[in-house]
Parts: structure tokens; C-alpha cells; sequence
């Protein structure tokens, strides 16, 4: 099981600095209401009680930082780990490498001895499973991404929307988070990739732009990303389904 590996120091970032923009929300997608909780909140409840997540950091819109403070104050006993907020970026890309520096710079740590679990605010469905298989290949080979084998053919397409290739779907996956790393390899290839002129949309990305592999492992379809109203309502029928579920076992 992975409170086994207690040579590495285990540290959850959430990227929770984004906004309502394609929810077409006034404000961050995290605050809304999932099943009469703001979405983060959900995220932050899978890794309460975890026993080998050692701190949470939190990686905030920066117009946003006394809003963290305020709910953390309140959330704070429910959590029972160390939590600390920091400024993200203007995209996700900044969002991580701000949270590197702070965790090195501003909280000491050394990246040789951590591993760093990269999670999106907005993915409350995932599992403590899930994180743990992520977790468990980044110790194994330094990095890891979870993920899930694509169900729709793909079509690559030109500015004017022509075919222009069919990618073999066997071999695609659809990339989620968590993804895991050994954050001395993750914050050298941030800094690397900072002289490319590219934008990265995920952290594999950026260790795989450094020519470093990356392990996938299994996540699950029911693990998605809140962007759009639709999203929040599977959300609810998924939490509604896990719910009763755990009823029918009592």
C-alpha cells in the first residue's frame, strides 16, 4: 500500500485558480454548488483522512487569496492536514510552477525527498483509489498521469474544420488528474520548458516536452472536470448514485 514509501514527503497542489468563464458563472466554477457544497470543497473532502498526504497547497486566482484564507479558517478541523494558499497564474502552466516555488522556496522543502500530486479544484469525483494508483506509479518511475482510453473516434482538423487525419483511437487516452511527480524532475522541467516560447495545458506535457516518459494509469470516466453547466449535473447524479450506494451496504 502506498503509506509504505515514507521516504518521500507527499504534497497535494490544487489548481483552483481559474474562473466561470465557460460555465458562464460570475465567479471561479470551484464556489459553486455541487450538492449543497462548493465544488472545492468536495475536491479538498477525498483527501481528508488520506494518511500519506503530508500537506495540501492550494493555488488560488490571486484576486481570490482572502476568499481561500476564509473558507480554509472554516474548513480547516475537517481537513486535519497542513494547508497553505498561494498565488496561481494566468494559466494553469504558471499555476504550477508558482506553487513549485513556494513549496521550495517559502515552506523549505527539498524536491529530491517529495513527491508532488498535481489535482484540479474542479475535479471533485475523484477517488482515494485513483490517487493512490497515480501515486504509486510516480514512486515507481517519477512521473505518472491518470487517465482513461478515449470511447469516440478522434478526428485532427484544420483551421477551417477539414479532415485532415484519424488518429488510431486504440492508442489514445483522454488525460485527468491526478497527475504525480518527483518534484525535483517536475520543477527542473517547468523551468526548462520556461524558454520553449509553449503553453502546456497539463503537467505530463511539460516532463514529456523534456524527454522524460511519463507512466498512464487507469482513472475513470466518472472523474470529470466541472466547465460547463452540463458537467454539474452528472456530478450531482454521480454523487447521488456513490451515495446510495454506500446506504445499500450499511
Amino acid at each position: 500500500m502506498i503509506w509504505v514509501y515514507k521516504d518521500k514527503y507527499v504534497v497535494a497542489m490544487i489548481a483552483a485558480a481559474g474562473s466561470g468563464k465557460r460555465m458562464g458563472a460570475a465567479v471561479n466554477k470551484i464556489w459553486l454548488p455541487l450538492d449543497g457544497k462548493p465544488v472545492l470543497e468536495h475536491t479538498l473532502a477525498v483527501f481528508r483522512g488520506l494518511s500519506w498526504v503530508d500537506r495540501l497547497v492550494l493555488l488560488g486566482h490571486p484576486a481570490e487569496l482572502e476568499r481561500f484564507r476564509e473558507f480554509l479558517a472554516q474548513k480547516q478541523t475537517d481537513l486535519n492536514l497542513p494547508t497553505d494558499v498561494t498565488a496561481g497564474g494566468a494559466e494553469r502552466q504558471d499555476s504550477v510552477l508558482n506553487g513549485l516555488r513556494f513549496a521550495t522556496e517559502k515552506l523549505g522543502m527539498d524536491p529530491g525527498r517529495v513527491l508532488v500530486v498535481i489535482h484540479d479544484g474542479a475535479r471533485p469525483l475523484v477517488t482515494a483509489e485513483q490517487l493512490e494508483r497515480a501515486v504509486d506509479a510516480a514512486y515507481r518511475y517519477g512521473a505518472a498521469g491518470v487517465g482513461v482510453p478515449v470511447k469516440d473516434t478522434i478526428k485532427q482538423v484544420d483551421t477551417e474544420g477539414w479532415i485532415q487525419y484519424t488518429p488510431d483511437r486504440s492508442a489514445l487516452w483522454a488525460v485527468q488528474t491526478p497527475q504525480v511527480f518527483d518534484m525535483a524532475l517536475l520543477y527542473r522541467c517547468y523551468r526548462e520548458v520556461a524558454g520553449f516560447g509553449r503553453r502546456f495545458s497539463d503537467d505530463c506535457g511539460v516532463v514529456e516536452a523534456c524527454g522524460f516518459p511519463v507512466k498512464m494509469v487507469m482513472g475513470s470516466y466518472e472523474n470529470l472536470k466541472i466547465t460547463t453547466p452540463e458537467d454539474l449535473t452528472r456530478a450531482e447524479a454521480i454523487l447521488r448514485r456513490r451515495r446510495d450506494a454506500d446506504r445499500a451496504r450499511i
